[in-house]
């Protein structure tokens, strides 16, 4: 069993705009995303459908891949000197019992960034044809709830269509000048 601690960095690009536009730009920015109150971290297993928990809680997060969020505020109180914060590590186990394990997880940069880790499986264990074969399972199962979400996105819109307002029909009109009058036909 083998224990290390990653670090992760946020990979958020900040413009610098000009003085005079930092206020309405900032208001736009706040106003479009709103007030950011977490930080979230992607777990990623190679192959996909691994277990996840959490080291010392014994937490049940799901099956990989999954998004933990982290609150903001509480998430502070973990910040170290090196500006990093520091959140219970996972054990990753694939179907095969092949497992992995990282005690700590250093987030380094925004309290409400967004981050990923990936967690490989061991090459030395037996049995990967077990863990390929439920990693295809699990892409299928994935793949299948994007075609009924998109299905049911079709029928939503399909319902909110019947209540929209119907179209107006377009007026088309010719104008003539006849002596000192114009003279405008509609149709």
């Amino acid at each position: 069993m083998r224990s290390e601690n990653l670090m992760f960095h946020d990979t958020t690009l900040l413009a610098k705009p000009h003085t005079m536009n930092r206020i309405p730009l900032f208001l736009l920015a706040f106003l479009l995303t709103g007030c950011a109150t977490q930080a979230s971290l992607t777990v990623y297993s190679q192959p996909e459908g691994a277990y996840i928990t959490e080291i010392g809680t014994g937490r049940v997060y799901g099956v990989a891949p999954l998004t933990v969020a982290y609150d903001a505020a509480p998430l502070f109180a973990t910040k170290q000197p090196d500006g990093c914060f520091r959140v219970l590590g996972f054990e990753v186990r694939w179907v095969s019992g092949a497992k992995a394990t990282l005690e700590t997880v250093a987030i380094c940069g925004s309290a409400t960034g967004t981050y990923n880790i990936t967690f490989s499986r061991p090459a030395d264990f037996p049995d990967i044809e077990k863990d390929l074969q439920f990693a295809l399972q699990v892409q299928t199962v994935r793949a299948q709830q994007q075609q009924a979400q998109a299905a049911q996105d079709a029928a939503a819109a399909a319902i909110l269509r019947t209540f929209a307002p119907p179209s107006a029909t377009p007026v088309r009109c010719t104008s003539r000048q006849v002596g000192s009058t114009v003279q405008t036909t509609c149709n």
